[in-house]
């Protein structure tokens, strides 16, 4: 009986032995420092630098192009020249340049000039594809040689109309050879020359109102 008492004895003081230890471990782990505690500094943990936005100076840039308002024309004049094509189809490099020159020489005496069109027009043989495409060859021609003789790319206006705009029969060889041709406008303020020839042509009309011959 006393060694039962003794055996019973020993296993209680184990049990509270093993009582005691991890009661002691569960209050060391209440009462030890928590990681939701640790500051940045106690960690040696650098905070990074806050970067400033820096905004881009706003600049004033002028487009590249700028379309500007042409000044106001006292008069704005048109007149046509007709430039022919040679029954080969093709210009006479001497004729063609007789007509450009002309041109060129009054338009000099003009105040300004404002452009210079350049329409190609064919007659009605072949497609209509062939002869537009035609009327193109023909006023670049016409253009290129305005270039060669010193009038600015920028006055040039070039206009194909193919056999869409014919002036005389189509059925008859003079005709066609009418409607193969170049018309020239020039457009712009003639000044002087506009004023002489409103003159002019006042005079005219007042003669034929009276039957005579101008």
């Amino acid at each position: 009986m006393n060694s039962e008492v003794c055996l019973l004895v020993r296993r209680l003081s184990l049990f509270t032995a093993l009582l005691v230890g991890v009661l002691s471990l569960v209050a060391c782990q209440l009462t030890g420092p928590s990681s939701k505690g640790l500051s940045t500094g106690a960690l040696n943990v650098d905070k990074p630098a806050k970067q400033e936005t820096v905004a881009a100076p706003h600049v004033e840039t002028e487009p590249v192009l700028i379309v500007r308002q042409p000044a106001p024309l006292a008069t704005v004049s048109e007149k046509h020249f007709v430039i022919p094509v040679a029954r080969s189809g093709d210009f006479a490099p001497d004729e063609l340049d007789d007509y450009v020159l002309r041109i060129i020489e009054e338009s000099r005496q003009w105040a300004f000039v404002a452009e210079l069109q350049i329409h190609g027009h064919t007659d009605s043989e072949g497609s209509e594809l062939s002869n537009m495409l035609l009327s193109i060859r023909r006023a670049n021609r016409v253009a290129e040689r305005f270039e060669e003789l010193g009038v600015e790319a920028g006055l040039l206006l070039i206009e194909a109309h193919g056999e869409t705009q014919a002036i005389a029969d189509n059925t008859t060889l003079d005709g066609r050879i009418a409607n193969r041709r170049i018309e020239i406008v020039l457009i712009g303020n003639a000044g002087k020359m506009a004023d002489e020839q409103d003159q002019y042509d006042t005079v005219v009309a007042e003669l034929r109102a009276q039957g005579e011959k101008p």
